[in-house]
């Protein structure tokens, strides 16, 4: 099967053809050889020039942006670099990190492209004194520019020697990623809290609601109807038993991350005469529309953790009974509710958490 990470001209085109282990052998080669000697240094927390590369994953990407910010906030704006998805660019806008990253499109980064040569140009137009890579499951062209950084220290979530050289292990040994944030703010000396705080400054920096707008969504609730990172998505019995459950007390939005997500739904919201939001998550307006709203109804969904880590927005988050494989830690702004329990129940726990100040 020919291999993926080499652009697909002329000049790359055996390249596809050669074996795996060849074409590792190859990139390590590439960006510096044989792997070179290093002293660790036992307080990487000084490194004043970091580079670093942060998760395609949107749900990761949003756990860990808090953690990038705060090494942004310590550093000159030349001594920091962040590697990142073009899909994510309104997101570093908003939280005035545009200027310090590097984006790029996932689909033409391959070797050989004119788009990564231009990523590894200008990320070794300055010296680094670290890289941190936090991408899991990277293909080979994104840990060649790890090591392609010059930097004496390059952590990686996981193990890939010699392109890291340097593993990020937590104190659970787990692949959590919370668990790993967790480790990289004690690591570098980061207050959590005050992480959490600027954060959320960051995005609303530039948000001015009047009271009028505040009155009006105070006895309102957002539904996201995205589904899932794991398991199935909302049913619509489910939706039905959510705002019959909540009504009349609360008025019910649904909003979700595409309109494909809305319209599977259009029939039960026509039927409950439920309005959507046409703000989408993934857009400039998200931060904007989390503003208006005392709280949001969701599954653990990918953008349920842009709201726990990027907004002020009370969560109330609904979990499969026994799924254990995707965590996410208490939080004050945060309770969980089982997703196969009694909605009127959960009703009455809003009620009153979400009449609590923020």
């Amino acid at each position: 099967m020919p291999s993926s990470v080499f652009a697909k001209n002329i000049r790359w085109f055996f390249m596809r053809f050669f074996s795996e282990r060849y074409v590792r052998l190859w990139f390590e080669k590439k960006s510096g050889g044989e792997p070179e000697m290093f002293q660790y240094k036992a307080d990487i927390s000084t490194c004043e020039k970091i580079v670093i590369f942060l998760p395609s994953e949107l749900d990761r990407f949003f756990v860990l942006l808090p953690f990038a910010l705060s090494l942004s906030i310590k550093r000159m704006p030349d001594n920091f670099l962040i590697i990142v998805d073009e899909n994510n660019r309104h997101i570093l806008r908003a939280m005035d990190l545009e200027r310090a990253s590097l984006f790029y499109n996932d689909k033409t980064m391959l070797y050989g492209s004119s788009d990564f040569f231009d990523i590894e140009k200008r990320i070794q137009e300055r010296r680094w004194d670290l890289c941190l890579f936090l991408q899991e499951n990277a293909n080979l062209p994104f840990l060649y520019l790890a090591r392609a950084t010059g930097a004496s220290y390059r952590m990686g979530v996981k193990q890939d020697f010699p392109f890291l050289n340097i593993t990020l292990k937590n104190a659970s040994f787990s692949d959590d990623i919370y668990a790993n944030r967790n480790f990289l703010y004690k690591t570098f000396l980061i207050d959590t809290q005050k992480a959490e705080q600027d954060s959320i400054r960051a995005t609303q920096k530039n948000e001015k609601l009047n009271s009028i707008s505040k009155l009006s969504t105070a006895n309102t609730v957002l539904v996201n109807l995205e589904p899932p990172i794991q398991g199935e998505p909302w049913s619509e019995s489910e939706v039905i038993a959510l705002c019959k459950a909540f009504q009349p007390g609360w008025r019910l939005i649904a909003i979700a991350a595409t309109t494909a997500q809305l319209d599977m739904y259009s029939k039960v919201m026509e039927e409950l005469d439920m309005r959507s939001n046409h703000v989408l998550l993934h857009s400039e307006s998200v931060f904007s529309l989390l503003r208006q709203y005392p709280g949001i109804i969701t599954l653990n969904s990918v953008h349920c953790h842009l709201f726990l880590n990027l907004s002020n927005i009370k969560v109330l988050m609904l979990e499969h009974d026994g799924d254990q494989s995707y965590m996410v830690p208490n939080n004050q702004r945060m309770i969980k509710f089982s997703r196969n329990g009694n909605f009127y129940s959960l009703s009455k726990l809003a009620s009153d958490f979400l009449k609590e100040p923020k």
